[in-house]
Formats: C-alpha cells, sequence, structure tokens
C-alpha cells in the first residue's frame, strides 16, 4: 500500500487520554485537560497498580499478565437512571454541613446498594443526585427492566432510610427518578475518574427525572417497551429543556403480579410444523429428480427461526437418496445489499477448487478445465463462450477472449445463458441441489438471474434460498404465478415443540423448573434463540458438563436470560475476555467470512495469537472454523450467525470503525492485485465506510479525510461501471450515486452523473438519464472545455434518451434544447470517425420521429434524416460495432416513420434483422424485431408481423427486458386484430401484457396502444361489459401527447360510433383527418374509413380518399387500398353507382383475402352481399354465408345483426 496520509489514518496511534481523548505528554500521571488518571489500575478495586505487581496490593486481585490491551471505548445500548432529591437547597439550610454530610452518606449508601442489587453500576454522585448505568460495563438481556426494579426498590429503601433519619436528624427525604435507554460511548475500561459511559441518553435521563414529582419514576417510552412486567401510566409526548423533539414519556406504577404476557412475532402466515417443512421440501426435490425440470423453493423466516437446520436436515436426507444429488453452496453478503453475483462466483470458484490466492493465469486454468468437464457431455453448448461468460461473473476474463467492451445488456445476456448452461449439464449425472443463503441480502440482479434459472433451466435442479421476510419487502413479486417455485413459511415453535428442543440441547439434571419455563419463554419458540440461551448459561458457568451429561451447578439460581437475539449476544460477548473480544470486533469490520490475514492487520500489531483467539471463538460457537479457505496457508472462518456480528461491528466506536475499514480496503488492495476487479464492489464499501467515518470526525487529519476520499470515489466509480456491465442496474445507480455524493469538485461530479445517466439509459430511465447528462455535459463544458472528446461523449449519451427512447420519459425536453446539445456534441466530435460521432449523427437523424409528431416536417428533413442514419451506419459497421449500426438504421427508418410511409424503409429493416443474430443485447435485438414488427402490421403483412414480434418476444423472455418484449407483443396484437384472430388478443395477449406491466399497467407506454385499442375495440363489439374498463385507459391516454395517441381517439370515435354515437365521434374522425402526420397515420386512416362506414355518413368520403389513395402509394401500404376500396364502394353504391360501387367491393374482397384479413374480409363480403341482395340474389345469399361465419368466428355483435337483417330480406 502506498505512503501517505491514509497510512497515516491506519497506523499512527496517538498518545491520549482514555477520558476525554485529548493528547498526553510522555510521562504524565493525569491529564492535563480533564484531570483524568493515566496510571494503570486494578480491574476490580480501581487501586493504581504498581509497575511489574501480580497481585493488587489494596484487594489482593491477581493481575494476570496478558497481552497489553489498549484502553478503548465501545458504543453500547444502556438504560440510564437518574435519581435527585427533592428540596434540598431547604434541607441545606437546616441542617449543618456535617450533619447534612452525614444524611447524604447514608442516602447515597443505600441507593448504591439497590442500584448494584439489580446489576447497575454507580457513574457518579453530582451534588444529590445519583446517575446509574444499566448495560456497562457488563450487559445483561433485561437492563432496562433491572433499571425499573432498581428505581422502585429505591423508592422503597429510601422510606427505611426515612424513618431512621427522622429519628436521628428529623429530616425526611424525597426523590425524583428518571430512567432512559439509548446508545453511548463507554469506556471498555474505564480508570478512576474516567466517566463511564457519554452520550444524549444520560441528558434525556436528567430531563425526565425533572418531570418527576417527588417520589415518581418518570421513564422514557422506549425503555417501557423493553421491560416487560411492569404497570404504568400514559404521559405522553413531553417538552424536555435542550430537545428539539418532543419525547414520549410514561409514568412507572409498579410491577404486575402473575405471569408476563408476550406477544408472538414474526409472519402472519399459518404455523407449519418442522416435520411438514421437511416433508414438503422432499416433495419438492422428489418432483424435480422425477420430471427432470428445474424447481426454486425460498424459505422464509425470521433470524434463527431454524431456516438453516431445516436446510441441513433436508441436505442429510437427500444425500441417502439414490443417485445423491451433486450439492453446492453460495452466500449472498450483507454489505449495503451485498455483492451482486457473489453466491455464483463461491459456487464457480468451489467447484473448480480455485482460492483467491492463486494467480490469475492459475484461476484461469481451473476454471477452464473444471467448465469443460462440465460441459463435455453436451456439444451444443459453445464451451468456450459459456466458461467465458461464467469467469465474468467472478470479475475474471480470458485474455483472448475479453467481454469487458461489450454492451452491458450483451454481457448479462451471456453470463444468463452461461449459467442456464453450466447448472443444466451438472445435472446430466445428478441431481442438483445449490443452496444460495441470506438472498434478502441479494440485488436484484441476482435475483433476476435465480428466477430465470428456476423457470429456463434443463434438468433436475433445485434452487434452495434461504431468506428473511424483508426480501418480500424489497420485491413482492418474488416467485409470484410462477410454476416451477415454491415458499416454505417458519413459524416459531409451539411450546411443546420448544420444550423438546431444550430437552435436546441439553438435558439438565436438577434444571429448576422455573427457570427451564423462563428460558421457553424467552425464546418465543425460536432455535437460534433457545441455543444461544443454553451456551449463554454454559458461558456463565451456571451448567457445567459432568462427563456425557449436563448438570445445573449451586450458581444457577437467578440467571438473566436474554430475551432478544442482540440481548444474548452482547451478553454472550461481555463475557469473552480482553482480547477475544477485540479480535470478535475486529473480525466483524471484515465480513461475516473472514480471515486471521486482516484481523491480525486491524489489531494494529497485537495480533500475534489471532489464530489461538479465533480457535478459542470457535469453541464457544461464536465463530465457525471453514473446512476450506478462499485463501491459500490462511483458515477461513464465518460468525455463527450474522446478527453476531452486526453486534460486534456495532460496538465499535464509529471512529475506530472508520480506521479498520481503511485498514481493510488497503488488504483487499494487496491480496486482491491484479484481480481486483472481483472486489471491486467489496473495496468501495470499505473505503466508502472508511471516508465516511473520517469524514465525520473533526479529529482526523482533513490531509487523511481527502485520500480517503479520492480512493473511495475511483472504487464507487469501478465498481458502479463493473456493476452495469454485468446489468445489475439497480446495484450500479446505487454506487454511482453515492460517488456523486462525494465529488469534491465539478470534473469529478461530471464523471458521476455521466455514469448515473448512462445506467440510467439502460434501465428505461429517461428523465433521470437526460437530468444527470445534460448537467454533466454543462460541467464539462464549463470546467474542462479543453476536453473536446469528453464533451462530444457525455452530449451523445445525453441526446439518446429524448431522441430514440421518448417512450421513457415523462417530461421529453424541448426540440430547440436537445438540438442545442447535438450541435455542441458536433462541435467537439470534429470529423473522427468514432463512437461519440455515430452516436450524435443517429440523434440527429431521430429529430424527425422525435419532433415531428404533432407538426409538418420541414423541406429537406426527411432526406436529411435518412442521410445521417445511412452515415452513422456506415461509421459503426467500419469500427466493428454491430450494436451502433442497428441504433443507426433504426434512426435511418425514423423520418419515414414519421411521415407513416413504413413501405419505402424495407431496406434498413432487413439489415436490422441481419445483424439481430450477431447481437447479444436483448434490448437492441428486441427492438428490431418490434420495429420489424411495427413496420409489417402497418404495411399489412400480418402473417410476417406475428412472425417478427414473436422471434421478438423469444428473444427478450428473460433478460431483464420487459419494455421490448411488451413492444413485441403490443405489435403482435394488432396484426392478430388484423388477422380476425381475436381470442388470441383478449385471451392470451392483454393478459400477458398486463401482468409484465405490473404498477405500470395504469400509465402503460405509449406503443400499448397497438393492443389496447383493438382490445377494447374487440370488448365493445362483444358487447363485453368488460370493455367500459379499457375504453376509460385508452381514453386518458389518448389525451397524452404521444405519437400513438391519436391512433387510440380513433378507436374510441370508432367504438362510440358503433354504440350509436354519431356526431361528436365524427368531428374527432374529422380532427383526426386534418391533423400533420404521424406514425400512425396508416391506422387512423383505416379506423376511419370502417368507422364512416359503420356510421353511414359518407359525406367526407370524398376528402378522405382524396389524400388517403396517393398516401398509401407513397408509403408503400399494401393493406390501406383494400380498406379504401370497400369505404368507396359503399359510398358509390349510396350515392347511385351501384356498379362502380360493386366493382370496388369485389376488388376489396379479394385484397383482404389476400392479406388474410378474415373479419375486415367479412365486412367486405356483407357489404357487397347488400350491394348485390337484389340483382344476384344467389351471389348475395352464398357472401352472406361467408360473412356470417367470418362474424360468428369472432363474435362481433353489430355485423350479426346487420347479417340477420340481410338474410330475412333475401328470404
Amino acid at each position: 500500500m502506498p505512503e501517505g496520509p491514509l497510512l497515516r489514518l491506519h497506523s499512527a496511534p496517538m498518545v491520549t487520554c482514555p477520558a476525554c481523548g485529548a493528547p498526553t505528554p510522555e510521562g504524565a500521571r493525569f491529564c492535563p485537560s480533564c484531570g483524568g488518571s493515566l496510571v494503570p489500575a486494578c480491574p476490580v478495586c480501581g487501586a493504581e497498580r504498581p509497575e511489574g505487581a501480580r497481585f493488587c496490593p489494596s484487594c489482593g486481585t491477581p493481575l494476570v499478565e496478558e497481552a497489553p490491551i489498549p484502553a478503548g471505548q465501545e458504543r453500547r445500548l444502556v438504560t440510564i437512571l437518574f435519581a435527585d432529591l427533592a428540596g434540598s437547597t431547604s434541607l441545606g439550610e437546616r441542617l449543618d454541613p456535617e450533619r447534612l454530610r452525614e444524611v447524604l452518606a447514608t442516602y447515597f449508601a443505600a441507593m448504591r446498594e439497590e442500584i448494584e442489587a439489580e446489576g447497575g453500576t454507580v457513574e457518579k454522585f453530582i451534588g444529590d443526585a445519583v446517575m446509574a448505568a444499566f448495560g456497562v460495563p457488563v450487559a445483561h438481556e433485561d437492563d432496562p427492566a433491572r433499571a425499573h426494579r432498581a428505581a422502585l426498590r429505591m423508592g422503597r429503601r429510601l422510606e427505611e432510610v426515612n424513618r431512621s433519619l427522622a429519628d436521628r436528624f428529623g429530616v425526611r427525604l424525597d426523590i425524583r427518578i428518571g430512567v432512559n435507554t439509548g446508545e453511548v460511548l463507554a469506556a471498555t475500561r474505564p480508570e478512576p475518574g474516567e466517566p463511564m459511559v457519554t452520550g444524549d441518553a444520560v441528558n434525556v435521563a436528567a430531563r425526565l427525572e425533572q418531570l418527576a414529582e417527588p417520589g415518581q419514576i418518570v421513564v422514557a417510552e422506549r425503555t417501557a417497551r423493553a421491560a416487560r412486567g411492569f404497570r404504568y401510566r400514559e404521559l405522553g409526548l413531553r417538552e424536555l429543556r435542550g430537545k428539539r423533539d418532543a419525547v414520549p414519556a410514561v409514568l412507572l406504577e409498579g410491577e404486575t403480579v402473575g405471569p408476563v404476557e408476550r406477544g408472538v412475532p414474526g409472519l402472519q402466515a399459518p404455523m407449519v410444523g418442522r416435520d411438514q417443512e421437511l416433508a414438503l421440501l422432499r416433495t419438492i426435490y422428489a418432483r424435480a429428480v422425477a420430471e427432470g425440470r428445474p424447481n426454486l423453493v425460498t424459505i422464509y423466516g425470521d433470524p434463527g427461526v431454524g431456516k438453516s437446520r431445516l436446510v441441513r436436515e433436508f441436505l442429510a436426507w437427500a444425500e441417502t437418496e439414490s443417485p445423491a444429488p451433486y450439492i453446492t453452496f453460495g452466500r449472498c453478503l450483507p454489505y449495503g445489499e451485498g455483492i451482486t453475483y457473489w453466491p455464483l462466483a463461491e459456487i464457480l470458484k468451489r467447484h473448480a477448487g480455485v482460492q483467491d490466492s492463486d494467480p490469475t493465469d492459475a484461476v484461469l486454468r481451473k476454471i477452464e478445465t473444471a467448465c469443460d468437464a462440465v460441459l463435455e457431455a453436451d456439444p451444443s453448448i459453445d464451451a468456450v463462450r459459456t466458461c467465458r461468460a461464467i469467469a465474468y461473473t467472478a470479475g475474471l476474463e480470458f485474455p483472448t477472449a475479453p467481454m469487458s467492451g461489450r454492451e452491458p445488456r450483451q454481457i448479462r445476456a451471456e453470463m444468463h445463458a452461461a449459467w442456464r448452461s453450466f447448472f443444466s449439464a451438472l445435472s446430466r449425472t445428478a441431481p442438483v441441489v445449490a443452496v444460495i443463503e441470506d438472498i434478502h441480502w441479494a440485488d436484484d440482479a441476482l435475483l433476476d438471474l435465480l428466477e430465470e434459472l428456476a423457470d429456463r433451466l434443463l434438468g433436475p435442479v433445485l434452487l434452495v434460498c434461504p431468506a428473511r421476510p424483508e426480501l418480500l419487502d424489497a420485491r413482492p413479486g418474488w416467485g409470484g404465478g410462477r410454476r416451477n417455485f415454491s415458499s416454505v413459511s417458519l413459524e416459531p415453535l409451539t411450546a411443546e415443540d420448544a420444550g423438546r428442543l431444550v430437552g435436546h440441547l441439553l438435558s439438565v439434571d436438577s434444571l429448576p423448573a422455573r427457570l427451564r419455563a423462563r428460558i421457553l419463554e424467552r425464546a418465543e419458540g425460536n432455535p437460534f434463540f433457545l441455543e444461544e440461551i443454553v451456551r449463554h448459561l454454559i458461558d456463565e458457568g451456571r451448567i457445567a458438563r459432568d462427563g456425557d451429561r449436563w448438570r445445573a451447578t449451586e450458581r444457577i439460581g437467578e440467571v438473566e436470560i436474554p430475551d432478544t437475539v442482540q440481548a444474548v449476544l452482547t451478553a454472550r460477548i461481555d463475557l469473552l475476555g480482553p482480547e477475544e473480544k477485540r479480535t470478535l470486533q475486529r473480525a466483524a469490520v471484515v465480513g461475516r467470512t473472514f480471515w486471521p490475514g486482516p484481523v491480525r492487520r486491524l489489531l494494529n500489531g497485537d495480533g500475534d495469537r489471532v489464530h489461538d483467539t479465533l480457535e478459542r471463538l470457535a469453541e464457544r460457537e461464536l465463530v465457525l472454523a471453514r473446512l476450506g479457505s478462499a485463501f491459500a496457508g490462511e483458515p477461513e472462518f464465518a460468525f455463527k450467525h450474522i446478527l453476531t456480528r452486526e453486534v460486534a461491528y456495532e460496538s465499535l466506536p464509529r471512529r475506530d470503525r472508520a480506521r479498520a475499514h481503511a485498514d481493510v480496503a488497503g488488504w483487499l488492495e494487496e491480496v486482491a492485485a491484479e484481480r481486483s476487479r472481483e472486489f471491486v464492489e467489496l473495496l468501495a464499501y470499505h473505503y466508502h465506510e472508511a471516508y465516511r467515518g473520517a469524514s465525520e470526525d473533526p479529529g482526523v487529519d482533513p490531509a487523511v479525510v481527502g485520500s480517503l476520499r479520492d480512493r473511495t470515489f475511483a472504487a464507487l466509480l469501478e465498481a458502479a461501471e463493473q456493476a452495469r456491465l454485468r446489468f445489475a442496474i439497480g446495484k450500479s445507480l446505487k454506487l454511482a450515486e453515492k460517488a456523486e455524493r462525494i465529488a469534491a469538485e465539478p470534473l469529478e461530479r461530471a464523471r458521476a452523473l455521466e455514469q448515473i445517466g448512462v445506467t440510467a439509459i439502460g434501465d428505461y430511465r429517461g428523465d433521470l438519464a437526460w437530468r444527470c447528462l445534460r448537467e454533466a455535459a454543462d460541467l464539462r463544458l464549463e470546467h474542462a472545455p479543453e476536453d473536446r472528446e469528453a464533451i462530444a461523449r457525455v452530449c451523445a449519451r445525453a441526446v439518446e434518451a429524448p431522441t430514440r427512447w421518448p417512450g421513457s420519459m415523462t417530461d421529453v425536453p424541448e426540440e430547440e434544447e436537445i438540438s442545442r446539445y447535438i450541435a455542441i456534441g458536433f462541435d467537439n466530435a470534429g470529423d473522427r470517425e468514432g463512437e461519440s460521432l455515430v452516436r450524435l449523427l443517429t440523434a440527429r437523424a431521430f429529430g424527425p420521429f422525435s419532433f415531428g409528431g404533432g407538426r409538418e416536417l420541414r423541406p429537406g428533413e426527411y432526406e436529411a434524416a435518412r442521410a445521417d442514419g445511412w452515415r452513422a451506419a456506415e461509421i459503426a459497421e467500419r469500427l466493428g460495432r454491430p450494436d451502433l449500426a442497428s441504433a443507426a438504421l433504426d434512426a435511418s427508418t425514423s423520418a419515414a416513420i414519421t411521415l407513416g410511409y413504413y413501405g419505402r424503409e424495407t431496406e434498413s429493416v432487413e439489415r436490422r434483422l441481419a445483424l439481430a443474430d450477431v447481437l447479444d443485447d436483448p434490448w437492441e435485438v428486441g427492438d428490431i424485431f418490434a420495429m420489424g414488427a411495427w413496420s409489417e402490421a402497418f404495411v399489412g403483412d400480418y402473417r410476417r408481423a406475428v412472425e417478427l414480434g414473436t422471434e421478438g418476444v423469444r428473444r427478450t423472455e428473460g433478460h431483464e427486458a420487459t419494455g421490448l418484449m411488451i413492444h413485441s407483443l403490443c405489435w403482435i396484437a394488432l396484426a392478430r386484430f388484423s388477422l380476425g384472430e381475436w381470442d388470441v388478443v383478449t385471451d392470451e395477449l392483454l393478459p400477458r401484457v398486463r401482468r409484465l406491466l405490473a404498477d405500470r399497467s395504469e400509465e402503460p407506454p405509449y406503443f400499448t396502444a397497438a393492443l389496447l385499442g383493438p382490445a377494447a375495440f374487440i370488448k365493445a363489439a362483444r358487447e363485453d361489459p368488460d370493455a367500459v374498463e379499457l375504453e376509460e385507459l385508452i381514453g386518458r391516454m389518448s389525451r397524452r401527447p404521444r405519437h400513438h395517441s391519436v391512433a387510440l381517439a380513433a378507436w374510441l370515435a370508432w367504438i362510440r360510433i358503433r354504440r350509436g354515437e354519431l356526431d361528436e365521434p365524427l368531428d374527432e374522425l374529422r380532427r383526426i383527418g386534418e391533423a400533420p402526420a404521424s406514425p400512425a397515420r396508416p391506422l387512423t386512416i383505416r379506423l376511419r374509413a370502417e368507422a364512416m362506414a359503420d356510421a353511414g355518413r359518407l359525406e367526407d368520403v370524398p376528402r378522405l380518399l382524396e389524400g388517403a389513395r396517393s398516401f398509401a402509394e407513397a408509403g408503400g401500404l399494401r393493406a390501406l387500398p383494400a380498406h379504401l376500396d370497400a369505404l368507396e364502394g359503399r359510398w358509390a353504391v349510396a350515392t347511385g353507382e351501384t356498379v362502380r360501387g360493386q366493382e370496388l367491393l369485389r376488388r376489396a374482397v379479394e385484397g383482404l383475402e389476400h392479406l388474410g384479413a378474415r373479419w375486415d374480409l367479412a365486412r367486405a363480403e356483407l357489404s357487397l352481399a347488400e350491394a348485390i341482395a337484389t340483382s344476384r340474389p344467389e351471389e348475395a345469399r352464398e357472401r352472406l354465408t361467408a360473412a356470417r361465419q367470418g362474424f360468428e368466428r369472432v363474435g362481433s355483435v353489430l355485423e350479426l345483426r346487420r347479417a340477420a337483417g340481410l338474410a330475412e330480406r333475401l328470404g
């Protein structure tokens, strides 16, 4: 690690006063700032300890020689009792000073006895006030209750004291008491005169005491909630002097009589016994094996409720099955939201025999060998590509086949496919059970992958995922509605089962029944609580091993039983020796899994016996020694439970945490070396925690804070980019946002904003992307105008969302503003053919699409946009970037799409389709097929539109590209409607899209108009009562200024006309016809034609036909002429041109039949039958029969009524 200010934070301890932290001169016996003692003292009586003494000269306590443990401080949750005499001023006036001293000494001695009887520690006497702390120096599980009982005892004892004082001095004392619980900073080994606790909890206790009347005990509500078995009177919120916010308080009135009532925390699901849960897991496994299909089971439960034990029992059973399964493990880490793909990296490294101390080339060889062995059984799998993607999950790259230059969505798709292949191949030789522990810590990207594995693996693979209930808070839809997902919810054990568990843990002779009941009451059926309580009794020596049994010792008496996991663990940790406790706390900084190396560093050179200390901690079962290790030569340990780690970690002062995190970050940099990318998220976490703590500490040298900030910023940005490349979008955004918050100067902020914006584009969050990238561009323009390449790059990305993905934005910027950034980008890009120039040309080519809606295109705008798109595509192809070429070709078609000329750009569409097979980015591939389906649906090749849309769905499903999947499904829906396949639209496509939209179903993207319009029409045509709901939705959407809002307005007008409303809908159709060109124009002309025919008011037909036919020809639209023929034919018949009308209707029938548009064909057949009913009745009957079959197939009520009327006329 390089020398510098940061290193001094790690290794330059200062000689300071343990009480106030002030610097002290060498050899000083007392602090020059606060007067506190600086000499060693006996830990029992506090007397000065002479150098070299083996026993205390005052109390005789053995002074055991240990490795020196420096005095320190801890953060602790304690309960403070503050008592003060009422009327002490008048007492001083009445009594002689000597007598007053005797009265107070009697009072203080009595109060100390009562406080210490409940395990409290008298912190100090201040005048006539008493301050005591419960929870220091040793914590108990019921410190709040002890403080309650001490306060009540003090009141009773004072009555005795008053009787004596009345006889001796003729006085009576009254006290007021305040009790409060809160976090304090506590001295670990207080010296004489040193304050034991410091914090606001002390002040609040003193202020609560001032609220009390003489003889009263006022308790903070927080303290009362933690102490059961007492009676209170509510005081409500009370204003306290010096406190900004009011504090809720109660008046303690006494203890309750009888057993303490306890609630049952946990899930609200029905209780399920453990035998049933185990049987369910066996059934799920057996089904997976029998069907050869994957399954995922989530085991929900509160911490310690028995998830891990259930998994162990299940695995023990599974190993006895034939064939025995291949069992593997991975775990999610809790650093904020966990390391994205850490569990899979663990599975891979364990399978390949990788140690983190292996050099990179050895690691890659091991992974390659392991993958080849697994994948060789299936020749259809590309082993090289799969191995490359799996290795990248762990942050590794093969030099001959790098992945880092690819688009994040492409990398994500390849990683997902690789893990599917890997697990599927593993299951060919034996069933696979993969346990992914603690998935409530998992990032969304990992959860997405697990869902995909459960849906799409081939073979008997069971994914077992223990999780806390918080998982459903972060991921409410986890596993919902999927066939291969199951869940198991663990409730606390029943009293009977919990009693049996205690008997299994220990068969204790002479264990009092009351104590056994107390254990069961405190544990509340939580197996971990029960286990930890028993171990606590062992640690305290209250029960002891006698041969192969346990017995209660004479000390069993009033054993305090912790009432929460945190209390149990805090009490157990306080029983450790100083060396063990410090080691445990430093290990907690490293993480749940740790190694002696970093722990030794955190002990600042005091860690020569770290390994032995960890072994002792393992014997106490606070930590576990693992069989293998990630680092050669370093044993690996893990906290037995994550809550143990959390309690130990939270006890460290924040200043110590900051130093420790900086040390761990330095250690990671040293051991990771060339493989640092594997650990970059972990490195960013430790650096960020170190910087945050140092920046909040005014005592840290600003140079140290600055050095930490620099390293933190760099690590956060690198971690954000790596997460983005793995398509862990949520994680990437959070990391980049952290970097932005600590940016020290404008260009750093620009870098962070650019990272946020680019990531947001991939998350379809256009507003965020535009806001961040625009600001990044402005910062670079102001502070680094000479960095032209960076300016061009940021401007190019800034305009991407509003030009190509306007559907991702709720507030699309004005054309003028976007054009400004495009111009700035071009000015700085110059003529160099690079990525920025391609993106800028592409953005400019999208201009007509983005801004042409609502206005006519300017002269030459269409041609210029098309030229920009083609030029961008040519440059992209020369750069070897098919992804950029696809985007450019998409842009080259946008001007034609804006005008509705879909048939003009078939060449660009086909070129994009040809690129699909060389692209791995599911978003880009999905857009290629969705746009192809859109184009064909409007041109009139409905079958091909379905084919392209279906392929788009196939290629995007399971790849976190829901928006593109919906896009394809909607164009499939329009094509299916046109083909007369109405049931597919309403019964399959509509429900599927609604599920995919989830919470966006009420504010769906604009392109859903291609589904929602036809679906609403179908329901209305069938006179389905559900039609109203859809009509309201498309009515709201039609008022939004989007490309397809005009189409929705046309659908709605047609629906209303068919219900008999004419004037207002016809006026709406006229307005639609007079509006500027839009991408929906081919559809709106078709809908207007059909609606006008149904209205029977044909006076506007000539005006419609006048421009529509030339438009269809100019736009290469093959379907529209047939619809126009049908309309003109009916208009000709109605105006007396019967022969011409019949000819047009026959041409319409022929054209619609060729298109496969069966419902429209049936309508044209009916119109022709009506036209020839008099002159050719036989043919009319044949046409009518064919038409009726078409109407019956789809269930269109209005047409069936028309057909019935014609049939009646024909006889």
